[in-house]
């Protein structure tokens, strides 16, 4: 029997889609309401087949691509399935999740509930299904070679780009660069220096000599995949505890 993972904070899918999957396609289907459900003691004693996650968490610190990359690490064998809401914060984390991990199909909310699982099905017989045609024109046609999650490394190259980025994520959207310095202990010249030496790998990212406010919200999206470079460096990338899950919408010296 095919067993099914699905991470959905909505009553609909976390019970009656999950209802669906198992009465019209015969699926095990556990189903979590957050990231933060998916622990170790889940990962511990659970085999999944294809995981069905949804991207945003409001009020929640982590996202869907959390559980993804968590499970892409843990259970290489599961199949990545994002199901997502159309919106500019959800839209441009599925961009950057499709790009840099191997999902298996991604569905919208809107879709009828029929072709989700039709689709669904396709990925359990196959490992792959087509992506959503409600999604597909909002994706790139094709994935960037550069756009991977060993790709992410190239924007950690040494400790004072992770001192960088745990900065950017503490400060805000807001910040400047005495924020950043006050908060890292880094030089400006340090900082604008470090900011210098990205902007090419940033440009691989769809970042165009961008300012904080972009950088801050490209780090909020991008922190799981930023996260293990860091870590390297001996930092962490971790969300600060008064970070509540929702993005703000509407360089002289080196540490090595």
């Amino acid at each position: 029997m095919t067993s099914v993972l699905l991470i959905d904070d909505s009553t609909h899918s976390s019970e009656l889609f999950a209802a669906a999957m198992r009465d019209e396609l015969g699926f095990d289907v556990r189903a979590l309401r957050a990231p933060r459900e998916l622990d170790d003691q889940f990962v511990a004693s659970n085999t999944v087949d294809i995981a069905v996650v949804d991207l945003w968490f409001p009020g929640e610190q982590l996202t869907g691509a959390d559980a993804l990359l968590r499970l892409h690490f843990d259970q290489p064998h599961t199949k990545l399935v994002v199901l997502t809401d159309i919106d500019d914060w959800s839209i441009d984390l599925l961009r950057d999740t499709w790009q840099v991990l191997p999902l298996a199909c991604a569905l919208s909310k809107r879709t009828p509930v029929g072709t989700q699982l039709a689709a669904l099905a396709q990925v359990a017989a196959v490992g792959y299904a087509p992506v959503d045609d409600v999604l597909s024109p909002l994706l790139p046609q094709q994935k960037s070679p550069w756009r991977t999650l060993d790709g992410f490394s190239r924007l950690v190259q040494h400790r004072g780009h992770a001192k960088m980025w745990q900065a950017l994520l503490a400060c805000g959207p807001a910040a400047e660069y005495q924020d950043l310095a006050a908060h890292s202990g880094l030089r400006l010249n340090a900082l604008r220096n470090y900011r210098a030496q990205l902007l090419p790998e940033l440009s691989l990212h769809g970042l165009h000599n961008p300012p904080m406010r972009d950088l801050y919200h490209f780090v909020v999206r991008c922190r799981p995949f930023l996260a293990p470079f860091v870590e390297a460096k001996g930092l962490t990338l971790s969300v600060d505890e008064s970070f509540d899950g929702s993005p703000d919408i509407s360089f002289d010296d080196f540490e090595l």
